[in-house]
């Protein structure tokens, strides 16, 4: 009698841990990895795999230093500038809704226009546009390097399909016409304190080079072939980033109307002709 009392309360317990663990596996199932974690390349193996994951990180977040165009190696000055990938893709390209590379190297190459682009390809479009430079070396060090950290922070995203995140956050139409005046007012209230009154932006402190707030016009800035220099596709960073330390997509700072007010305004403003189409 103790013995199949002692054989059913073992019975009763290995059937309530199957059914925990059922039921943990049925909340564990589906749920989507945070594909936005922190990274910190530097805790990777030494490895030289490794090592070109960790000079991509750098190249996009200490651009000017690396390849801007006041590079310490005069051989290296891809970009017409010093700005910083990062300062477009947040967080080296980790933070949702603000340009993330999580699905970009799946992603490739893609159909655009009816013609097949390559993430080579895409990445020497910012070089041109964004950086308003030359672009790099198709096989070179750089290259590789940016392609091999793009490929890092994606590992294991399902192929050809964009997770939730990437590119920027939609953004419905604005309810009136974007205004460039009332975009000044707004820039000038909640834009100016740190991208300067000009858009200027805010250089680093020698010896460093570069800017620790970028800026948003101006022969310093991107030319006018980026995609930054789009109204629709200012507005939206703007609404979901902007203003930077305090601000991201979840509460947003500026409503639809302020954000495309902005944009109108920081779009119109001077800055360097982008390449002729045929090198874009």
């Amino acid at each position: 009698m103790t013995t199949r009392k002692t054989r059913g309360i073992a019975l009763l317990v290995a059937l309530m841990t199957g059914l925990v663990g059922l039921g943990t596996g049925y909340v564990l199932w589906g749920r989507a990895p945070n594909w936005y974690q922190v990274r910190d390349v530097f805790q990777l193996p030494a490895t030289p795999e490794n090592e070109l994951i960790q000079y991509g990180w750098q190249l996009v977040t200490e651009t000017p230093r690396l390849i801007g165009k006041s590079a310490s190696d005069p051989k290296l000055r891809y970009a017409g500038n010093d700005l910083a990938c990062t300062q477009c893709h947040i967080k080296a390209g980790t933070q949702a809704y603000a340009a993330p590379f999580i699905s970009t190297f799946t992603s490739f190459p893609m159909i655009v226009n009816d013609e097949v682009l390559t993430l080579t390809e895409r990445i020497n479009g910012c070089m041109r546009r964004s950086m308003n430079g030359q672009p790099l070396p198709e096989n070179g060090h750089e290259m590789n390097a940016l392609i091999a950290y793009m490929r890092y922070v994606g590992k294991d995203s399902p192929d050809d399909v964009r997770i939730a995140g990437m590119g920027l956050m939609p953004l419905r139409p604005a309810p009136e016409t974007p205004d460039r005046e009332r975009g000044a007012k707004i820039f000038s209230d909640s834009c100016s304190k740190c991208h300067g009154s000009n858009g200027e932006g805010q250089q680093k402190q020698s010896p460093e080079v570069g800017f620790s707030v970028p800026p948003l016009w101006g022969s310093e800035s991107f030319n006018s072939a980026a995609g930054m220099s789009r109204m629709t596709t200012a507005a939206a960073f703007i609404r979901a980033k902007m203003p930077y330390l305090t601000t991201d997509y979840h509460n947003p700072f500026l409503s639809d109307q302020q954000a495309w007010d902005v944009a109108a305004y920081m779009t119109s403003q001077p800055r360097p002709p982008g390449p002729p189409a045929e090198h874009r």
